[in-house]
């Protein structure tokens, strides 16, 4: 039997070698003819290579560029015309718009769009009416739509983002598990970096850590608003920003969170282990997400998370199980959050450990990837 032709396509080569290490060889494994699309950024050859799939670079710009994303339609055209796929699977903002209409142009059968979070929730005006429109250019345009969280799937329905097309979510939703081997508090990982651990010892107090995108949409001004009400209490913390600038100038946050946190910034981190094993919390107060995988990885290290109740926030975490949920943007409840398990190191430790079970439960790459290998070719 010949195998089934997979076109995936994404972006940016980071999110490749991000999310895709491991998924690539597995439906390559599992009977595919994978072939992935991305931008030719670092690590995307090698990644192809090593998953032995082939690899067609394309350029597309993230952010709106009407002349180059219609150069980057017709080469999505020609491309998957000369792939001819039986399915073509994508993710990420733009290249689901391009691989949804070269698709449906190249007359390929299946097209699925995984969606992993919308960003028209935080924009405003214009410009949400623009993303709205696009999202549901995008579905509409599709042969069937995979949201990564429930909440996502809901809040996709509740915009009337979808039309009639239904929204499904396989499993316990994520986009690619968590490889809770490698993430793991028993797993070999490299030492703490020199400056980071001399900075932990020389600040009092436990550890409050954020992994992420430096964006305002991640809600950090709202981690830094709560620290400040911990400190008027009582409580001493230090803060770890782990992340890449997007928008949130990590320069400016140890003069916003005042004296009495200590704000380090360590910038991107290409292996988050160590990091993560130094936090006694992480905190995520995003005012959206589809499954922060983040979260997932501290799960896995057994570091017990607080969220925001944003869209996909909440699905990552069962509050007062595997960590605690505040709502968005309430600085105030983050605070009692903070301070309730700051203050208690056994129910921390509770919290992790029962938050590590789930991970290894649900949330294992080779279920998550069985999930949405089956669902294509069903």
């Amino acid at each position: 039997m010949t195998a089934q032709r997979l076109c995936v396509m994404v972006t940016s080569s980071l999110t490749a070698t991000t999310f895709l290490r491991g998924y690539l060889r597995f439906l390559r494994d599992a009977g595919w003819e994978v072939t992935l699309v991305c931008s030719d950024g670092p690590g995307a050859v090698e990644l192809a290579q090593e998953a032995g799939v082939a690899f067609e670079p394309l350029e597309m710009a993230r952010e709106p560029s009407p002349l180059a994303d219609l150069r980057a339609l017709r080469r999505v055209r020609r491309l998957l015309r000369r792939l001819r796929p039986d399915v073509l699977v994508y993710a990420t903002p733009k290249a689901a718009l391009l691989g949804a209409l070269g698709g449906r142009a190249a007359g390929v059968p299946r097209r699925v769009y995984e969606v992993w979070g919308l960003r028209m929730e935080t924009a405003a005006g214009l410009g949400r009416r623009v993303f709205a429109a696009l999202e549901s250019l995008t579905m509409r345009l599709s042969t069937e739509v995979i949201a990564n969280s429930r909440s996502l799937a809901d809040r996709v329905g509740e915009l009337g983002l979808n039309g009639t097309r239904e929204v499904t979510v396989l499993g316990a939703g994520s986009s690619h598990g968590v490889d809770a081997v490698h993430f793991s508090p028993r797993a070999a990982v490299p030492a703490l970096d020199r400056d980071v651990a001399e900075w932990m010892g020389s600040a009092p107090g436990p550890v409050v850590g954020f992994v992420g995108r430096l964006h305002p949409d991640k809600g950090i001004d709202t981690l830094l608003a709560a620290l400040r009400i911990c400190a008027d209490r009582g409580l001493a913390a230090q803060l770890l920003i782990v992340g890449g600038d997007e928008g949130a100038a990590p320069e400016a946050f140890a003069a916003a969170a005042d004296t009495r946190i200590p704000v380090h910034t360590t910038g991107f981190a290409a292996d988050v282990r160590p990091l993560l094993r130094a936090m006694d919390l992480l905190v995520l107060p995003s005012r959206r997400e589809g499954f922060p995988n983040v979260v997932l990885e501290a799960a896995a290290m057994e570091v017990p998370a607080i969220v925001s109740d944003a869209t996909g926030c909440v699905d990552a975490v069962i509050d007062d199980v595997t960590g605690m949920i505040t709502p968005v943007g309430d600085a105030g409840a983050l605070a009692d959050a903070l301070i309730t398990l700051l203050q208690d190191g056994e129910r921390r430790r509770k919290l992790g450990a029962a938050a590590r079970d789930r991970a290894v439960a649900e949330f294992a790459p080779e279920t998550v990837w069985a999930q949405h290998s089956q669902r294509w070719a069903g």
